[in-house]
């Protein structure tokens, strides 16, 4: 990283958006992680709190305000929707999610949130807008891993749901590589009014 990137407001932090899940469901997944990592003798990774994804991005420290104001813009615009989570899917031959049956909701979002492209575009950092919802339980996993993992899941029963009525923008920095809160957005159902100040302003 140049030595630009340190001087005030040019310091780069990571960012991730994410629709967080109701503690129950969270302690659910995390018990059903812990259950096959330990059976199937997998280290655990570092990971947040299981959640969906929206964004992935980087951003200079003097854009942030400029990106949560944009975001909560999003947010007043849309209404809360219901997530059902059913079963599992797999991405070979690396990782398994559990399956997020109703993407409708995520990719409309998603569309909404390229409109802060601008904001978080760094050189070298591109975003990332996550069209397709995933939740994943197993992560870059070593093939004859992914394959145990992936004929235990095959064989288990998980079903949840729960309404989605916010999204939550979190932070990492080089000198801080904890993930911590910037900022929860309700959604507020305001109404196309509001997209359209997000599309065109």
């Amino acid at each position: 990283m140049s030595n630009t990137l340190h001087m005030p407001g040019y310091r780069l932090s990571e960012y991730r958006l994410i629709v967080p899940l109701p503690e129950v469901l969270q302690d659910k997944i995390t018990g059903l992680r812990k259950t096959l990592f330990e059976k199937h003798s997998i280290t655990a990774a570092t990971e947040l709190k299981p959640s969906i994804t929206l964004m992935q991005c980087h951003a200079y420290e003097k854009m942030e305000q400029k990106l949560v104001t944009r975001l909560q813009e999003i947010a007043m615009g849309q209404t809360p929707f219901t997530v059902t989570l059913q079963g599992f899917e797999a991405q070979p031959s690396h990782s398994v999610f559990i399956n997020v049956v109703n993407k409708a909701p995520f990719a409309e979002l998603a569309k909404n949130l390229k409109h802060t492209r601008w904001l978080v575009n760094v050189p070298q950092h591109d975003p990332h807008f996550y069209t397709e919802p995933r939740l994943a339980l197993a992560r870059q996993l070593k093939p004859m891993k992914f394959i145990s993992v992936w004929m235990d899941c095959e064989h288990r029963q998980f079903n949840g749901r729960y309404v989605a009525d916010a999204m939550l923008l979190l932070k990492r920095s080089a000198i801080n590589n904890r993930w911590e809160v910037v900022k929860r957005m309700e959604f507020l159902s305001r109404g196309a009014m509001v997209q359209q100040g997000v599309l065109f302003a």
